[in-house]
């Protein structure tokens, strides 16, 4: 039985009032936004990307253990990584929050690394020009000259190594070279 306090649309307009206001105190959780940063970024368009304090790097791999191999690699208080498994999760998450750097595995079911790369670039978004760095394995090293003319900015080989990876991040944020990645 639905309350007869209940709002038609629930989750989908939560946070905001009868009057079109956002009001944060009513707004669900955001795990990646401190809650100070709610009612500011309701007043931007949907499309506008905002600033945020830690870099944001959006890893896209398949393969479990490499995701793993990434998160201990990339483990530091000054970034935040968001994994994911497939292709179609890191377009539908770009289109939800901003991030500074893509890492890109090639093998990725549903769109695979390229067919992500492909569209990221042709997008007409206020991301389509983020760094994105490949994660190239065996398979796809023939490859590289053809990805990085479709727009990939740079590449890291699998296996992945902290220091080539972490050399290829301070060249798109430069803030980490002192953070001890």
């Amino acid at each position: 039985m639905r309350s007869k306090h209940a709002r038609p649309g629930g989750w989908l307009h939560a946070g905001i009032d009868n009057a079109g206001t956002f009001d944060a105190a009513a707004a669900p959780f955001d795990s990646h936004t401190p809650i100070s940063d709610l009612h500011a970024r309701a007043q931007r368009s949907p499309g506008q990307q905002g600033p945020h304090e830690t870099p944001r790097i959006l890893a896209a791999e398949s393969d479990p253990y490499h995701r793993r191999v990434l998160r201990v690699l990339l483990a530091s208080p000054s970034l935040a990584v968001i994994e994911v498994e497939d292709g179609q999760s890191a377009i539908d998450l770009l289109s939800l929050r901003s991030f500074d750097v893509i890492l890109l595995g090639m093998g990725l079911p549903i769109m695979s690394g390229p067919e992500v790369l492909r569209w990221v670039r042709r997008s007409q978004t206020p991301w389509s020009d983020i760094p994105i760095i490949g994660i190239i394995d065996e398979a796809h090293r023939d490859q590289v000259g053809r990805l990085t003319s479709a727009g990939m900015t740079a590449w890291t080989p699998k296996p992945l190594s902290r220091s080539d990876l972490a050399e290829k991040l301070t060249n798109f944020l430069p803030g980490l070279a002192g953070s001890g990645l």
